[in-house]
């Protein structure tokens, strides 16, 4: 069965597929995660701007894991070597993540180290692990359309101008206020250089 491509946005590029995780493999990471997960921070630090629990997952921490990261790179077009770690993240009632482009912010001090380790975020891809039941959608708010997270879909977008390292400013998004149940995801970034 081919898989369902819905483009959102061109510039910046905005896509989502559908059905790229089976329900299994979206519950092992929900698994994995589970054990490790912490307060979620930012660039610079805690903040009221994200209300989640984050993890992060090494490429190889186990085979699946691997398989899944390198199917997303697939899909992204670019090489394992240049994605981050996955962050896997859970949302309760209440949990957020305010409108934020996902390029460092190289004026700031975390910024700026985490640019020089492999350079610009220019890709983000989003891995809905659940459904959920109310709020919790990913939103792009100059763009005009929000994402309901749906087990296994993939969102997969821009962060920079094409061909550049330059955030483009139509790539600010956000997730919404969670009202009912849990929202998990993985996430993804893929950077203009390798890490290893």
């Amino acid at each position: 069965m081919e898989k369902l491509v819905t483009i959102l946005s061109k510039d910046p590029s905005v896509v989502v597929h559908e059905g790229v995780l089976s329900q299994e493999e979206c519950q092992h990471i929900i698994n994995i995660g589970q054990g490790v997960l912490f307060p979620a921070q930012t660039q610079g630090g805690m903040s009221e701007v994200r209300i989640s629990d984050t993890a992060w997952l090494e490429h190889h921490t186990d085979p699946l894991i691997l398989t899944l990261s390198e199917r997303i790179a697939t899909l992204v077009g670019r090489p394992l070597s240049h994605a981050e770690p996955l962050q896997v993240a859970r949302y309760r009632v209440g949990g957020k993540f305010e409108p934020h482009i996902d390029c460092y912010d190289t004026r700031s001090e975390g910024g700026n180290y985490f640019f020089s380790i492999a350079g610009q975020r220019v890709h983000t891809a989003i891995l809905y692990l659940n459904d959920t039941l109310k709020g919790g959608e990913t939103y792009f708010p100059d763009l005009g359309f929000d994402i309901t997270p749906k087990t296994g879909n993939v969102l997969i977008f821009d962060n920079c101008y094409n061909g550049t390292i330059d955030a483009h400013p139509l790539s600010i998004h956000g997730s919404r206020v969670l009202e009912e149940g849990e929202k998990w995801i993985t996430t993804l970034w893929f950077t203009e250089r390798p890490h290893y």
